[in-house]
């Protein structure tokens, strides 16, 4: 007989389960009822997902053994599989009394408690497997997820390197680790993760692109042609290269952005099947239009302060707008968040809950239309809701820049300024056009009352000030070559720039040393908050762009304080949102194509007083003229949008484009 089970369990572990099943199945025919037997069989119809019929089997192996806590154990987890945490738990619990040491259901219990988010319990069960099998690298990773979301992550951190030390080729681990160093501005020992793990398996997905990012974070931008065509190559083939936030940073280039976006969308996606197969209900005609907005960033943030005026002229006889919020613990002093939250009929706080979960709510309530703020943006985006489904018409605005290029969304709010014939069919939404710009803005926001002088903000007295307030992995190399080449012409005049790391920090002026300018003349801004920085841009005289990634809300913030901002228009939304804001606001002239144009009208702005004058006359006037900051005509434009969609939707017509 033990030369037969040994053939079943080598079966077993090479997935040939049928085979398996049959051997099984005579032999239990031919011998006495043994538990030993049982407990093999119902661990093949557990692998063929046949669940019921493993649950009976076992429960037969424990009537026939009542103290094989090894059939305790497999019972629960086949009541976990088909989430019955309660049985689920009992059965480990059973287990565990059997065998005090039984750390595998140690695990398992530790696993419902995390998914019944009791992160207390749950780590108390980790550290109880660890304190009997130390080297239990499943325990470590438990115990570093939770930490995770905790936001514990210097603990999380420590956890994963255990993981990666009892298995060494884990690049998960390494990746995971990276990626927590890197939300916590650790850069340098975030890239040394992943360049380790990139040693061990280089064709790890998506690895390539996490790399480029520290690395743009930090400018630190050795061998960055060769990284560039590289991700690019991958790309092409269909690879899993980057994450889409990356791409959009270093290529102007649509067909790369939509390929990269339609790969990594396609990882949110478990079950194609049951994804595409959710039905509404028919939606009656004359109703209020249930809008779902869903973020991270309904805080103080720079999506949040270009968003609350909208939400809060939403008109409420004919929507009711719920905000589903998965972002970091709000502070109590957040007056922004406060606007927010009392802008929205219902607030829901939604970060407990899974992606499913949050697809099920806002089916429950009858979504109509749900909105994703994030898309692909931020550590904190959750864009598999979407492909849950979660309203049957569900938009892409504001958030990313581009295309999801999943299906799953139907829409995408733009404007004629972000599009060209060349790159709409690069969207894999369809597209809903608003006359203006697609950028919501408040009409006025706060400006501190304090006064600043250059001496406090170590600007230099008499010399003309470029200014460009992006973060840093916005400034490519070629970008920051035109601008030393832009200070070398202007010798009376300095580049400020936003603190943003250390890294880069140092980086940039060791660069503008090599580009021949004295690094005195690259001057950091402190991050101060945004009514404090309106007050501080007053002593700048040309913003100066990034390319291929625009400037967005520091665009607008910008020409909200009479700032000129100087931009190069590209091929993509990533590299048209400033062309976007200045041609609302009828500043066609400060858009340039290429390179030579934009050093030109530099150098032309900088040594032309009266020109620049002109210029910021003309800001002042169009921001009252124009509708850059008409919350209200934005709001209506919008609104009118949803209606279109709404109307073409209830007539059963198939999403198309609408221009507004």
């Amino acid at each position: 007989m033990s030369k037969e089970i040994s053939e079943i369990i080598n079966l077993l572990k090479l997935k040939k389960l049928a085979q398996a099943e049959k051997k099984c199945l005579k032999l239990i025919k031919n011998v006495k009822e043994n538990f030993e037997i049982i407990n093999i069989y119902a661990l093949i119809l557990f692998q063929l997902k046949k669940y019921d019929e493993a649950i009976f089997e076992w429960k037969k192996c424990i009537k026939l053994n009542p103290s094989y806590h090894f059939a305790f154990n497999n019972l629960g987890n086949v009541f976990l599989i088909q989430n019955n945490l309660d049985s689920a738990l009992e059965n480990y619990n059973k287990a565990i009394e059997i065998n005090p040491n039984y750390y595998e259901a140690i695990y398992n219990k530790g696993n419902i408690y995390l998914k019944r988010k009791d992160f207390t319990k749950a780590l108390e069960n980790y550290s109880k497997v660890i304190s009997i099998k130390n080297d239990y690298a499943p325990a470590h990773q438990g115990k570093a997820i939770i930490y995770k979301k905790l936001l514990n992550f210097g603990e999380a951190i420590k956890e994963w390197q255990k993981v990666f030390e009892i298995n060494p080729g884990n690049t998960n681990a390494l990746v995971q680790k990276g990626d927590l160093l890197f939300d916590t501005n650790q850069l340098d020992e975030a890239l040394k993760a992943y360049n380790d793990a990139f040693i061990i398996d280089p064709n790890k997905p998506f690895l390539l692109g996490s790399m480029i990012h520290a690395k743009t974070k930090m400018c630190e931008w050795k061998n960055f042609d060769e990284d560039k065509s590289n991700l690019k190559n991958k790309i092409l083939d269909n690879k899993k290269g980057s994450s889409p936030y990356t791409t959009l940073t270093i290529f102007d280039d649509p067909k790369i952005h939509f390929k990269s976006a339609s790969v990594w969308s396609a990882e949110h996606v478990k079950n194609e099947d049951q994804k595409t197969s959710k039905s509404f209900e028919k939606i009656k005609k004359d109703k209020k239009i249930k809008i779902g907005y869903y973020s991270a960033d309904f805080r103080t943030h720079a999506m949040g302060h270009l968003l609350v005026r909208m939400f809060e002229l939403h008109d409420k006889e004919k929507f009711e707008i719920y905000g589903f919020y998965f972002g970091p613990t709000i502070r109590e002093n957040d007056n922004l968040s406060k606007r927010i939250i009392k802008s929205f009929d219902k607030f829901i706080d939604v970060t407990s809950k899974n992606d499913i979960e949050v697809a099920e709510l806002s089916r429950s309530i009858g979504i109509d239309i749900a909105v994703d703020l994030m898309c692909f943006t931020g550590t904190h985006n959750r864009f598999g809701i979407f492909t849950e489904k979660c309203a049957p018409l569900q938009i892409n605005f504001l958030g990313y820049p581009g295309t999801s290029g999943s299906h799953h969304i139907n829409y995408i709010i733009v404007d004629k300024n972000l599009t060209s014939e060349d790159n709409k069919k690069y969207f894999s939404e369809n597209l809903i056009f608003l006359p203006d710009t697609y950028q919501p803005n408040e009409e006025e926001k706060k400006v501190s009352e304090k006064i600043f002088t250059k001496k406090e903000l170590c600007l230099p007295d008499s010399k003309f000030v470029f200014a460009c307030f992006n973060s840093h992995q916005k400034i490519m190399p070629e970008m920051f070559k035109l601008w030393m080449k832009i200070l070398r012409n202007k010798e009376n005049s300095v580049l400020w720039l936003l603190e943003d790391n250390i890294f880069s920090h140092n980086n940039l002026k060791k660069e503008a040393e090599k580009l021949g300018v004295k690094s005195q003349r690259i001057i950091f801004a402190k991050n101060l908050p945004l009514d404090q920085h309106l007050s501080r841009i007053r002593h700048t005289d040309l913003f100066l762009d990034t390319f291929p990634y625009n400037a967005h809300t520091t665009c607008s913030d910008a020409l909200r304080e009479g700032l000129p901002v100087l931009t190069l228009q590209g091929k993509s939304f990533a590299s048209r949102v400033a062309s976007s804001l200045l041609t609302t606001m009828q500043l066609q002239e400060l858009i340039t194509t290429n390179y030579e144009d934009y050093e030109k009208l530099a150098i032309k702005i900088a040594s032309d007083p009266k020109y620049l004058e002109n210029i910021k006359e003309k800001i002042k006037k169009n921001k009252i003229e124009t509708n850059l900051f008409k919350s209200n005509i934005f709001t209506k434009n919008l609104e009118s949008g949803y209606f279109k969609i709404f109307q073409n939707y209830i007539e059963g017509n198939k999403p198309k484009n609408f221009n507004l």
